[in-house]
């Protein structure tokens, strides 16, 4: 079996040998990568050249596509293999990844891993869906052809990118329900390791610090988000977030349970409705005053639940 790795830079192996894989860069490493990830189709050369060589001349782009091929060739075909074995034309002259030689991909294992666990609910998943999800989640140990800039392949390490971020807020579900809050706040660590605006799922990792009795952590997380919103987007957290921040925040002070315990991330309990229509749209000068007095006295509490957080801090580390 011929195996070929697109996660990071590209390599190939035999099957047997895979201690010996050999990396493969350059036009060579986009024309197989391309084939590789369209395999069970035929491109024309029109189609590759347009994708594969979309800044060159057409008076040069054929000779660099078919030296190209004749290299990739060289490399993927070698004994036992013979000429043929892997890439095949069509009788029209269109060229695919589709000779007799049996080809393991490592992006389609990975997909054929998570997709069971992502197609169901959380509760319907069997033991071998979750597995599968965690082998999944294992083998991505990089986004793919990271030396590859061409926009075919961006929007393919996109794709897959998104498929292993799902995968693990999967198993962040899992583990919420299943009381494992130590792996829930790895896999929640790994998706902000990818994603580090994801303010939902920092949102999930202080909900969880807490439930594993890390309070103080989930202040800190909610500190480490505000700065990283401030400083790449110059906004302030959510409402839900401030909700929740001042939730743990006043249970730190007070010595009370911070949350009820909960199944799933993202909790509708931690969102603060907001009304649909205007309340009382023919307010009195006086009722306007006194609106303005309670909007004033909200503020007032914003910035003393600041406060509370540096005191918090300071008291659950004595």
């Amino acid at each position: 079996m011929f195996r070929i790795c697109l996660f990071g830079s590209l390599s190939i192996a035999s099957e047997g040998a895979p201690s010996e894989a050999v990396a493969i860069a350059g036009r060579c490493a986009s024309l197989l990568a391309y084939l590789a990830l369209g395999r069970g189709r035929y491109f024309s050369r029109s189609e590759l050249l347009a994708s594969l060589w979309p800044e060159r001349s057409s008076s040069s782009t054929a000779g660099s596509f078919n030296t190209a091929l004749w290299r990739l060739r060289r490399l993927v075909e070698q004994p036992p293999l013979k000429h043929g074995d892997l890439i095949v034309c069509d009788r029209r002259g269109a060229i695919g990844l589709n000779g007799p030689a049996a080809v393991w991909l490592d992006v389609d294992e990975f997909e054929r891993l998570v997709t069971p666990g992502l197609s169901h609910a959380p509760e319907r998943l069997s033991d071998a869906d979750i597995e599968g999800l965690r082998r999944g989640v294992a083998m991505y140990t990089s986004d793919i052809l990271l030396d590859v800039t061409d926009d075919w392949a961006l929007r393919e390490r996109e794709k897959h990118r998104r498929s292993y971020l799902n995968a693990l807020g999967r198993l962040v579900q899992l583990a919420t329900i299943r009381r494992d809050y130590a792996e829930g706040i790895r896999h929640a660590q790994a998706i902000l390791d990818s994603d580090a605006l994801r303010e939902d799922v920092h949102r999930d990792l202080m909900q969880l610090f807490v439930l594993s009795g890390q309070r103080a952590q989930a202040l800190r997380q909610f500190e480490h988000c505000r700065e990283l919103l401030r400083r790449e987007l110059a906004i302030q957290p959510m409402r839900e977030t401030m909700t929740l921040y001042q939730s743990i925040a006043q249970s730190a002070i007070g010595n009370e349970p911070a949350a009820a315990p909960w199944t799933a991330p993202n909790v509708s309990a931690y969102a603060v409705p907001l009304p649909t229509q205007p309340v009382y749209p023919s307010m009195t000068a006086d009722e306007g005053m006194r609106a303005y007095g309670l909007i004033d006295a909200a503020r007032r509490h914003l910035a003393t639940a600041d406060s509370q957080l540096q005191l918090s801090l300071q008291f659950l580390e004595r």
